[in-house]
């Protein structure tokens, strides 16, 4: 079966692409004929025009829009071809013409026209559904996989406690976490770039932490290596990928009692409610304090990864796509 993923225009930000990259080698051992077509146009109205007729041209027996150019799915034939969407968070951050028109051709018309939709949790569904009520028959999730193995190395034990932090965007909520570790013997690791604000309060507290931005995979997976505890306690995410990679790099998660976060770390994750920092401080000190404990909430992180493999989450897409085929 002859299968096309057309992806966004290949920027800076590469989280669709690279969850992909992983997926489709197994979909591929599952006997489909795939192909990664990129859009070559800017999002503009011409680019928007050029790139309608691009994919067109490009269809074949299934099509998979991999998300964020969700308009697409207006100009293409509704029963071979399925989009997935990562969040609505365009809803949230937007307003004005620019939110009208994210409702209208990212969410309402794509969604209205497709017999086929993925998301990648729950929460997602929930978030379409409450809007769209009559979307819930189409909405199939699948969720992210895993997206790269860490190594199998003994860590050596700090002197000071590493504290990882990855994405610094207003969703992440990392203000809280510098509330609740201020006055703690601790150091982190921030993955982002910081606004001016976030840094004053660093410094302003004399909190130790270094700050990596434009890393390679192997510098992120090194960080996750050297580090004790990722702290994720975020107030929005479509997923949240870094509770598994933190899981597999044997890092102790500390995050959000809220969906989806909850739903993907299983059990391998301290839930704490993300708005109180004197909670976030507490299961901080639990983790520096009780080996026996941290040890315990690694192992049931191991355990919660096996369920996002690449393997599980290619078979879920190619059963979609059989169903497709009916």
């Amino acid at each position: 079966m002859k299968l096309n993923f057309f992806n966004r225009k290949l920027s800076k930000s590469l989280s669709i692409e690279k969850l992909f990259s992983f997926i489709i080698p197994e979909i591929d051992k599952l006997g489909y004929d795939t192909k990664i077509i990129n859009n070559p146009y800017d999002l503009n109205i011409l680019g928007v025009i050029k790139s309608i007729l691009f994919f067109r041209s490009k269809k074949t027996t299934i099509n998979h829009i991999t998300g964020d150019i969700h308009w697409l799915a207006i100009f293409l034939n509704p029963k071979s071809t399925v989009l997935t969407i990562h969040d609505l968070v365009g809803l949230t951050q937007l307003s004005g013409l620019k939110r009208w028109i994210f409702y209208w051709f990212w969410v309402y018309l794509p969604i209205k026209r497709l017999k086929y939709i993925t998301t990648i949790s729950q929460k997602t569904k929930k978030e379409i559904v409450e809007l769209l009520p009559w979307a819930e028959h189409k909405i199939t999730v699948i969720e992210n996989c895993l997206t790269f193995s860490a190594k199998k190395v003994e860590k050596i034990p700090h002197e000071t406690t590493q504290i990882l932090i990855v994405g610094t965007r207003v969703n992440k909520n990392i203000e809280t976490t510098f509330s609740a570790i201020k006055d703690l013997p601790v150091e982190l690791t921030i993955v982002g770039e910081l606004s001016k604000k976030q840094l004053q309060y660093l410094k302003e507290h004399n909190i130790r932490f270094k700050n990596k931005i434009n890393i390679s995979e192997e510098e992120l997976q090194q960080i996750y290596f050297e580090s004790d505890i990722l702290c994720f306690p975020s107030l929005y995410e479509g997923f949240g990928l870094p509770i598994l990679e933190a899981q597999a790099s044997e890092v102790a998660v500390i995050t959000s009692n809220i969906s989806p976060t909850k739903e993907v770390a299983g059990k391998g994750a301290i839930l704490v409610n993300p708005l109180d920092k004197n909670e976030i401080k507490k299961s901080i000190e639990l983790l520096m304090n009780d080996a026996e404990f941290k040890k315990t909430l690694i192992n049931s992180g191991l355990e919660n990864i096996k369920n996002y493999s690449p393997q599980m989450i290619a078979k879920k897409y190619s059963e979609l796509y059989k169903k497709m085929m009916k």
